[in-house]
C-alpha cells in the first residue's frame, strides 16, 4: 500500500504562499531560521537551495561552530549572525523557521507573532517539500528504536525508504523523488510549532514525564505530542499503546483510523518472543508497534519476523560496548529521562549494576527512579550538573552508595574500580547531555572511548 501525499506543489516559493503571505515569487523572500544547530544548518540550505533570501540567527558566539560549516553555509549565499537574535531577524522576515532546541515563549519570537509573521518548525519545512506518504514515530522513550525497526522492515520487504527527523539527518534534507516512504522519528519540540504536518501514519508509544523544563506541565507536554496527529483524517493512521492509560486517552480525539497494540496479545509477531534479537521487555512494545506499521505499508509476516530475529538494536541504547575483566559495559546514552533508565534498569534485573547516572536536569521527579535505585544497583555514580539534585533525591530515598565523578573518563575508571566480574556498569544517564556534550551521541561515544582506554 503506497499512499501519495498529493497536498503539495512546492515549487517556487508555494510553502510561503500556502500561509496568505502576498509575496513576490520571484525567489528572494526573506526567512530567518532561529538555531545553527543541525536542523537548522539543514532548512537554510534547503531554503537557499529554493532560492530564499536566508538569514540563520544564533545566540552563541561563531567560535563554538565549525568554520567551514560557516563558510558552506555564506557561500550558499545564507547570512549568518552570532551573539543573539537581533531585532533585524524578525524585521526581515515574512518565514521564521525554528530549531529544535529554540524555545517558542522567547521575546523576539513574540515580537514576531505580533507582526504576524508564520514561525514553522523544520519538520513543518520538509513537510511542504516531501510528497511521499510519511510514518512519524513519536512517545518519550522508544523512538529511535522503533523508527529504525521500520526501516528495517521497509526495506526488508523491498520498499524504498528514508529513515530521518529526531533520529539523525533533519527531515527537510530528504529528497522523496525515488522512495515509497519517509520514516521520522519526532520529538515534541519539533511538534511545537507545526502547522499542516500531516503523517499517513503516526506512531504513539508511551506518554512519561519528559521535556517538563521546557513544556511545564504534562499536560502541556501530552499537548504536544497530539500535535503528531491533529491534522490526520479518515484514510490515515494512529498506531499507539494501548497499555499506556496516557496515549490511550490522548487518542480519542483523532480522526484517523486507529490500531491499538498491546503485550497481552503480541500474536501479530510470528516468531517465539524470546527470539527478538533486541534485549529487554520494552522492546516488545517497539517491535509490536514497528509490526503493525509494516503490515500496513504492506510488508509480509515472515519478512517483519526475519527482521525482529536479526535486529540487534540501536546505538546508544542499552548498547552491548565490551567485557572487561569479567565485567559487561553497556552504553544507554539515549537515556535522558528517568522512565528510560528506568526501563534499562529492569533489564539488568538479578545483576550486579554499577549506575553512570546524571547531567542536565530535566526537571522532572526522581521519586520513582530513587526507589528503583535503591532496590537494583549497588552502587551510583554521578556526573553533571544534576549530581546534587540526584543526590538529595537517592539519599531521601534511604540510598548511599553514592560517587562523584567530574568527567565521563573518570566515572569509567571510578565504575570499574567498584565492579566485580559478572556485574554490569551502565551508563544510563536520566538526564540530558548537554551540561558536558554536544548531545546525548557524543556523550555516548565518549563513554564507548573511555571504555576502550580503560
Amino acid at each position: 500500500m503506497v499512499k501519495q501525499n498529493g497536498n503539495r506543489d512546492v515549487s517556487r516559493f508555494h510553502y510561503i504562499y500556502r500561509f496568505g503571505i502576498p509575496t513576490e515569487a520571484s525567489g528572494q523572500s526573506p526567512v530567518s531560521v532561529f538555531g545553527l544547530a543541525r536542523s537548522g544548518i539543514a532548512a537554510a540550505k534547503r531554503l537557499a537551495a529554493a532560492g530564499a533570501r536566508v538569514t540563520i540567527t544564533e545566540k552563541k558566539a561563531a567560535t563554538e561552530f565549525d568554520t567551514e560549516v560557516i563558510k558552506d553555509l555564506k557561500a550558499r549565499g545564507v547570512a549568518v549572525e552570532f551573539g543573539g537574535h537581533s531585532e533585524n531577524a524578525v524585521q526581515s522576515a515574512e518565514l521564521i523557521v525554528v530549531s529544535p532546541g529554540i524555545h517558542l515563549d522567547l521575546p523576539i519570537l513574540q515580537e514576531a507573532r505580533d507582526r504576524r509573521i508564520p514561525i514553522i518548525s523544520e519538520i513543518e519545512l520538509a513537510y511542504r517539500f516531501l510528497k511521499k506518504p510519511i510514518i512519524a514515530v513519536t512517545g518519550t522513550n522508544g523512538k529511535t528504536t522503533t523508527t529504525t525497526l521500520i526501516g528495517e522492515m521497509l526495506k526488508a520487504g523491498g520498499k524504498k525508504v528514508a529513515v530521518a527527523g529526531n533520529i539523525g539527518n533533519p527531515l527537510v534534507e530528504v529528497d522523496d523523488t525515488e522512495l515509497d516512504y519517509v520514516v521520522a522519528e519526532i520529538s515534541s519540540y519539533q511538534l511545537e510549532a507545526v502547522v499542516d504536518f500531516k503523517p499517513w501514519i503516526s506512531v504513539i508509544l508511551n506518554i512519561q514525564p519528559d521535556h517538563l523544563e521546557r513544556h511545564k506541565t504534562m499536560e502541556e507536554y501530552v499537548k504536544m505530542k497530539a500535535r503528531v496527529f491533529a491534522n490526520q483524517a479518515g484514510d490515515d493512521y494512529v498506531v499507539y499503546n494501548l497499555d499506556d492509560p496516557a496515549v490511550a486517552k490522548m487518542v480519542q480525539n483523532a480522526n484517523a483510523k486507529l490500531i491499538g497494540f498491546t503485550k497481552s496479545h503480541p500474536g501479530i509477531i510470528t516468531l517465539a518472543l524470546e527470539a527478538i534479537k533486541i534485549p529487554g521487555k520494552h522492546n516488545l512494545e517497539n517491535a509490536l508497534a514497528a509490526a503493525n506499521v509494516a503490515y500496513l505499508c504492506g510488508i509480509k509476516s515472515n519478512v517483519v519476523a526475519e527482521v525482529l530475529r536479526t535486529f540487534p538494536g540501536v546505538e546508544h541504547r542499552i548498547e552491548f560496548t565490551a567485557s572487561v575483566n569479567g565485567v559487561e559495559y553497556y552504553n544507554d546514552s539515549k537515556a535522558t529521562n528517568p522512565d528510560s533508565t528506568l526501563v534499562a534498569l529492569e533489564t539488568f534485573r538479578g545483576k550486579g549494576i554499577i549506575l553512570i547516572l546524571g547531567g542536565r536536569d530535566k526537571g522532572v521527579s526522581l521519586d520513582a527512579l530513587a526507589a528503583r535505585v535503591k532496590e537494583l544497583v549497588r552502587d551510583v555514580v554521578l556526573i553533571g550538573e544534576a549530581a546534587d539534585r540526584f543526590e538529595a533525591a537517592l539519599k531521601a530515598a534511604g540510598y548511599n552508595s553514592i560517587q562523584r565523578a567530574d568527567s565521563m573518563q573518570s566515572a569509567v575508571k571510578l565504575s570499574a574500580s567498584l565492579a566485580k566480574p559478572g556485574e554490569v556498569i551502565l551508563l544510563s544517564p536520566a538526564c540530558a547531555s548537554f551540561d558536558m556534550f554536544r548531545d546525548f551521541e557524543e556523550r555516548g561515544r565518549v563513554f564507548k572511548a573511555c571504555v576502550k582506554q580503560n
